[in-house]
């Protein structure tokens, strides 16, 4: 029975979590671990009902139903056998050659142990039996599709042929990532469900899958219990002493999503349907004997300057006994509510360059696979690429000073607010502009021969071009050639076209076609109508230099 908790799970499993979330992990393993507990009580309990109606049938003249004494018999077997080889595979990641136990505490002593869990799960040959490994892993995925099969079986020989879930049956409790709708991801598509589960996770985490799989057996052998017990004609046990009992699908939730908790009344019969009420919004399973709560994790519980709060839930159920009267059960809990982080990678993260394509990799890793952002900006264009949705382009509007990024996400079918990132923007640094005579650097002074070709180059920041190469583009507009003799004013004696967009756009002259007119002391002057900046869109961008910074005065020797 795959579910919000196993995928949130999955998807922290492969993070180099914090000690902090290890020992939610920790917390949580503990947790299912008493809800299997609790489970495993209330089918024997269950169990135990169905045989002492069947019992009691006998003593009155009817066998009919006496064949199901050896049936419940054969579910709880089969159950507990299954549960017993998953709990083995837990008490083996307490051995000191995987992560050990500690023996103050009775838990894991390496929480994080991942290398020897690995290898305990996929074998030493991890590409074995295409890509499932030949260790544990692979052992327990035939043991869980064999149980749920047995179950499907089973409870179509004692249904008429009927199986549960509307006629689909018990789902799979393992499936494959190309098979799990809630897996997004190509790359992870693409994984075998061993890889994707067991992949260098740390060995807590996996604990806590190993007690997950345990309640999902009972679930299912409840679900076979309750049909075998529907045969019966009378209420199979006496409704005195009422549990509700409260299954939470995980304890740790994201700000903004959704925790969800299934509920039930223990030592319940089909004439003693619950009614339940609470906190969330509820649908019923199995016939209305259960509940799942959906309740919104609220960023309002978290303390300021925290990252994480508790939040609390009440539910009541209403139980009708065997006497006419109702008993109402209630509880009171709360759920952990974390404040997920936004993670940016990028090549200058501080700050952000107007009319650039400055390329951001935001992440919420707490979220894993159910991360699907949707980003906003105020005073910029945001572009999100193709290849991967956590990477996007920030075009920041020319003349802004700051621009502020709004992150969400679209998960479980709402649009979830995850925070916002400020960052300050700044004009691109300015190119440089040199001259080149015979390409060696001019002093801008001594004279230059009539023979010589001038270069003059402009020159882009060298961090900038490297961080932004498709912004780190120029091109110098209609450069004129002019000359100054004697007294007289400057007169035109030439026109270059604009240079090509280049990352070092030049203009070159050759003093050779212009020597006739030209004597020593002349004073030769090279002018730039503008250069511009070309961006990745191919926008040109008017660079901020003065005509005298576009003027080149070059003197002519002999």
């Amino acid at each position: 029975m795959i579910n919000l908790m196993y995928l949130v799970l999955t998807a922290l499993l492969a993070l180099n979590v914090s000690a902090e979330v290890l020992q939610a992990f920790q917390n949580l393993a503990d947790s299912l671990q008493n809800t299997a507990e609790q489970f495993q009580k209330n089918n024997s309990d269950l169990a135990q009902s169905i045989k002492v109606a069947v019992q009691k049938e006998i003593e009155q003249g009817s066998r009919k139903n006496e064949p199901l004494l050896a049936e419940t018999d054969r579910v709880r077997a089969k159950a507990d056998s299954v549960a017993g080889i998953l709990r083995e595979y837990a008490n083996a990641l307490f051995e000191e050659r995987i992560a050990g136990k500690d023996p103050e505490t009775g838990r894991i002593k390496r929480l994080d142990e991942r290398e020897n869990n690995y290898r305990y799960w996929m074998g030493k040959n991890d590409v074995a039996n295409e890509g499932r490994g030949e260790g544990k892993a692979l052992e327990m995925h035939a043991l869980l599709d064999s149980f749920v099969s047995w179950a499907n079986r089973f409870y179509a020989y004692h249904s008429g042929g009927n199986l549960p879930n509307a006629g689909k049956g018990f789902q799979p409790l393992v499936l494959d990532p190309k098979d799990n709708p809630y897996v997004k991801e190509k790359e992870s598509k693409e994984k075998t469900w061993e890889y994707f589960t067991f992949h260098m996770t740390p060995a807590v985490a996996n604990l806590a899958v190993l007690y997950k799989y345990i309640n999902d057996v009972y679930v299912i052998e409840a679900e076979i219990l309750n049909l075998l017990k529907s045969k019966l004609g009378q209420v199979t046990f006496k409704i005195d002493s009422l549990v509700l009992v409260d299954a939470p699908r995980s304890e740790i939730v994201v700000a903004g999503m959704k925790f969800e908790t299934r509920v039930f009344v223990a030592a319940t019969s089909s004439e003693a349907k619950p009614t339940f009420s609470g906190t969330g919004s509820m649908k019923l399973e199995g016939g209305g004997y259960s509940a799942v709560f959906s309740i919104p994790a609220s960023a309002r519980v978290i303390p300021a300057n925290q990252r994480k709060g508790k939040q609390e839930y009440s539910i009541t159920a209403r139980v009708p006994k065997a006497d006419g009267s109702f008993q109402e059960l209630r509880l009171r809990k709360t759920f952990e509510v974390v404040k997920p982080e936004i993670v940016v990678t990028s090549a200058a993260v501080q700050l952000l360059y107007a009319e650039c394509g400055n390329d951001l990799n935001i992440d919420v890793p707490a979220l894993g696979e159910l991360y699907d952002p949707r980003v906003t900006a105020d005073n910029a264009q945001v572009l999100q690429s193709k290849q991967s949705k956590k990477k996007f382009r920030i075009v920041p509007r020319g003349g802004s000073k700051t621009c502020r990024l709004n992150v969400a996400t679209f998960t479980a079918g709402q649009v979830v607010d995850l925070g916002s990132l400020d960052y300050k923007v700044v004009p691109p640094p300015r190119p440089n502009l040199r001259v080149l005579i015979n390409n060696e650097l001019y002093n801008g002074i001594s004279p230059v021969p009539r023979t010589a070709t001038v270069r003059i180059q402009v020159v882009p920041d060298q961090d900038f071009a490297k961080s932004l190469p498709e912004d780190a583009r120029y091109v110098i507009e209609r450069p004129e050639i002019k000359v100054v003799k004697g007294l007289a004013g400057a007169s035109t004696i030439g026109t270059l076209p604009s240079s090509k967009v280049a990352t070092t756009p030049a203009v070159a002259v050759d003093l050779t076609d212009y020597s006739r007119g030209l004597q020593p002391g002349n004073v030769l002057y090279v002018q730039f109508a503008d250069v511009f900046r070309v961006n990745f869109q191919n926008k040109q961008v008017k660079e901020n230099f003065s005509i005298t910074e576009l003027t080149f005065a070059i003197t002519i020797g002999k």
